[in-house]
């Protein structure tokens, strides 16, 4: 009798062990299929750059893209991983390492293009601030304008939440017409995307001043398990920022002469504070940094 009792109770365990087996199976294949795919692309000139692809199960996305230089080399990543279109385009501020390469596409080619979000001040406030840049910003806003991105393009408000497929992002910082120092830097958008309980904080390039207004109107949601460093990873967002972030993961749209600070006499010679920056991260104690100078970076995002 008790051999038989001994029988069932192993026989019950096995089969609760299997259901929980099935389930945690199941979880981390649905996680998976709805997962998010991350791709940090790497520079094609000697300049600085920033631009990612984001896919998930049904949607691609880019935030910025770089240089003209830049333009092919993304254009090859959405054909391998998007079919050959782009659902939903985030330009987090006008400057050409970031916004150049989307001005190419738009332009010299006949890539589907979506949705598009930016932030922009007016053409005055340009004209007034950088006017060394007005060329370039003006033939931004004009294609903007092109009859290709007619009823595409949003100017996006803050603390708007933007859902794409399975992410929720969230606007934490747009345009700062009043910050005049560093003005487009510090008109950068930022955006928090969250996806499986995990979050990705893209800075753009967020200079001091509009660092500090985020840790003043948005420090609670700062938090972020993987963080783009702003600016490249030198002059962008000051230590307190990165310190209320507390991420896991640092992105850096870092070539490797900035990543060295090296201009091109020697380890840690130039004017940049890149080695600064990476000491920050060496004191939160980040174990994983992506740079843009180690090529395309892939990774899923749980």
């Amino acid at each position: 009798m008790k051999k038989i009792e001994n029988k069932r109770r192993i026989i019950n365990i096995s089969i609760v062990l299997i259901a929980i087996i099935i389930i945690i199976l199941n979880f981390n294949y649905i996680s998976y299929v709805n997962g998010l795919t991350l791709i940090q692309l790497h520079d094609n000139s000697p300049r600085q750059m920033m631009g990612y692809v984001l896919v998930t199960k049904n949607q691609t996305i880019v935030i910025d893209g770089g240089l003209k230089e830049d333009a092919q080399n993304l254009i090859d990543n959405i054909n391998r991983v998007g079919g050959g279109k782009i659902d939903v385009w985030f330009i987090t501020h006008p400057h050409m390492d970031h916004a150049q390469a989307f001005m190419e596409i738009v332009e010299n080619t006949d890539m589907k293009i979506g949705k598009v979000y930016v932030t922009l001040n007016d053409l005055e406030w340009y004209k007034q601030y950088e006017t060394s840049r007005i060329e370039e910003i003006e033939k931004f806003l004009n294609i903007i304008k092109s009859e290709k991105l007619k009823n595409k393009v949003e100017e996006v408000s803050l603390n708007q939440i933007i859902e794409i497929d399975n992410l929720k992002c969230e606007i934490l910082g747009i345009k700062n017409p009043e910050i005049t120092t560093n003005p487009i830097n510090n008109s950068s958008m930022v955006i928090k995307i969250d996806i499986n309980n995990r979050s990705i904080l893209f800075l753009g390039d967020a200079g001091k001043e509009s660092g500090q207004k985020l840790i003043q109107n948005q420090k609670e949601k700062l938090k972020s398990d993987i963080v783009q460093m702003s600016h490249h990873g030198q002059s962008g967002v000051d230590k307190d920022v990165y310190e209320t972030i507390q991420p896991e993961i640092c992105l850096w749209p870092t070539p490797e002469w900035l990543w060295n600070n090296n201009p091109g006499t020697g380890y840690n010679t130039g004017n940049w504070t890149t080695l600064e920056t990476r000491k920050w991260v060496e004191d939160l104690k980040v174990k994983t940094n992506y740079v843009e100078k180690d090529g395309d970076i892939s990774f899923r995002v749980w």
